[in-house]
């Protein structure tokens, strides 16, 4: 079988597939999902939360953020808000936005963490 073989071999019962396969496949598809509907289905979802601690301002947007700990709130069968039990630790890269405990948040994963983008705050 070659790159270009529009029809591969059919596995056989009792056939494995290589870890290196696997990957190879799975990098395939991801790639023809990436082309169909554009990178950002990659993407995590933003969260809704309850700061459980304050969220100080940071020293340094380049290197010195500040962190907390969020509680993650999500709608029940009702459409009310819960405490769905998972916290998430979330970044706040603002040199002039604090936010106390308490505060009712969002959070966007960008670059490899969970940074507020949104708060309740006056």
């Amino acid at each position: 079988m070659t790159q270009g073989d529009k029809k591969p071999p059919r596995f056989k019962a009792g056939d494995k597939l290589s870890a290196s396969a696997l990957n190879s496949l799975s990098d395939s598809v991801l790639s023809i999902i990436r082309k169909l509907y554009g990178a950002q289905i990659a993407r995590p979802l933003n969260v809704s939360g309850i700061l459980n601690s304050e969220l100080v301002s940071a020293t340094s947007f380049a290197s010195s953020p500040a962190t907390a700990t969020m509680a993650i709130w999500q709608k029940d069968t009702s459409g009310n808000m819960v405490d769905s039990g998972r916290d998430v630790t979330v970044v706040n890269r603002m040199l002039k936005i604090s936010l106390p405990s308490g505060t009712p948040a969002q959070a966007e994963w960008i670059d490899g963490e969970w940074r507020v983008y949104a708060a309740d705050c006056a």
